[in-house]
């Protein structure tokens, strides 16, 4: 939601069609052959809807499935990993970037790869933390816990010299306060969201695919679709229209 937050902030004018798969998150944990046949489905499913680009907002799913879902579409099709990478490389002083992650985007190498490509001598110190996502699901009761837990992983990261940190994972925006309240004068913190949202715009514009006219959102979730009412009334100040979706059948609550 993060990531729908950033580009309805920056193309207020674009429709968009969010998918949240409640019933299988999080994602961070599960293997890559897991979560590929999730994001499989899932592009399958929004590739019907008569859409001009697909968003991958999850950087476990953007690690395990984008080549197969950019050679599967004639849309194109956008991860959040390689805008991300190549903002830090751009904004990087010295070449030595940091990134936490989750479990399974940390083990894919793929901000690694996506970095190296660009810059070839550049350090790249990544971080697991799983263990956050839940924490930040839990709301604003938890992060008193977040902090306390937070700091030594910040400041371990940050003793490596990065003056680069990437947040790769879309629920990290959410507590970015946290993050920068612990990280070391002079380091820059990059939010993937923001960097994809970008990377959207910039692609619409240039192959003339902007739209102006009246924005509809749309939302599918799987599993509870209560649960995620609350999340995003919370983010957008309205409770939104919400289809319960089992991939593939989609039907109206």
């Amino acid at each position: 939601m993060t990531v729908l937050d950033a580009i309805r902030r920056r193309l207020p004018a674009e429709s968009t069609i969010y998918f949240g798969d409640l019933a299988n998150c999080p994602y961070g944990t599960r293997s890559q052959d897991e979560v590929r046949r999730f994001a499989l489905d899932i592009g399958d499913h929004l590739g019907q809807q008569d859409i001009k680009a697909l968003v991958i907002a999850c950087n476990t799913a953007t690690a395990a499935a984008y080549p197969r879902l950019q050679d599967r579409y004639a849309f194109p099709v956008i991860g959040v990993i390689e805008p991300g990478a190549r903002a830090a490389v751009h904004v990087s002083r010295t070449k030595r970037i940091g990134i936490v992650a989750t479990k399974g985007t940390i083990e894919s190498g793929a901000y690694r790869a996506a970095i190296l490509a660009q810059a070839p001598g550049a350090t790249v110190v990544e971080r697991s933390a799983s263990w956050l996502v839940p924490l930040i699901e839990a709301g604003p009761d938890a992060r008193s816990s977040v902090g306390m837990r937070l700091q030594p992983l910040i400041e371990d990261i940050c003793s490596e010299g990065v003056d680069t940190l990437i947040l790769g994972c879309t629920h990290f925006p959410l507590i970015s306060d946290v993050f920068q309240r612990h990280m070391s004068d002079g380091v820059t913190m990059l939010d993937s969201a923001e960097t994809t949202a970008l990377e959207l715009a910039t692609l619409l514009e240039t192959s003339a695919l902007c739209s102006n006219g009246q924005a509809v959102q749309s939302f599918l979730v799987t599993g509870p679709a209560s649960a995620f009412e609350e999340r995003a009334r919370a983010m957008f100040g309205a409770s939104p229209n919400i289809e319960a979706v089992s991939l593939g059948v989609a039907h109206a609550t």
